[in-house]
């Protein structure tokens, strides 16, 4: 059979103590500070990943919000062009009113005149021809 003398049996009590001790003391807390770190760790993951989401968002957001403000620049600025087409096309309207109203009006002076004129050369002409006439016949009409 074998012995056991007390030797043994106070050596198995002693590591079972320093096993109970190391347990209490230094495993256990450190086994704790382990899962702490590690629930940390994952709640800070979890954190910046729903930041991430966060901020791709916002990102999306802001790429929508530019692309809705550029579409609203480019209609402004499309009406914009039409308004200013149309003044144009305004403004040349009464410019060629205006040149084909002053046409006539020069066209009418010119007629006028023409006929002043014509009324006159007639005038003249026939005083002309008076004279001629009193000249080549040497007497008055």
């Amino acid at each position: 059979m074998i012995d056991i003398n007390l030797t043994i049996v106070i050596q198995v009590v002693q590591f079972l103590l320093l096993l109970f001790i190391l347990n209490r003391f230094l495993f256990r807390p450190t086994i704790n500070l382990i899962e702490e770190r590690e629930q940390k760790i994952t709640t800070w993951k979890e954190e910046t990943k729903n930041f991430h989401e966060s901020m791709q968002e916002r990102l999306q957001s802001y790429e929508n919000q530019i692309l809705e403000a550029k579409a609203q620049a480019q209609e402004q600025q499309e009406l914009v062009t039409v308004e200013l087409q149309k003044e144009e096309d305004k403004k040349l309207e009464a410019v060629s009113e205006e040149a084909v109203r002053i046409v006539v009006s020069t066209r009418e002076k010119l007629q006028e005149e023409t006929e002043l004129l014509r009324g006159q050369l007639r005038e003249q002409a026939e005083e002309m021809s008076q004279l001629v006439a009193e000249k080549v016949l040497g007497r008055k009409a």
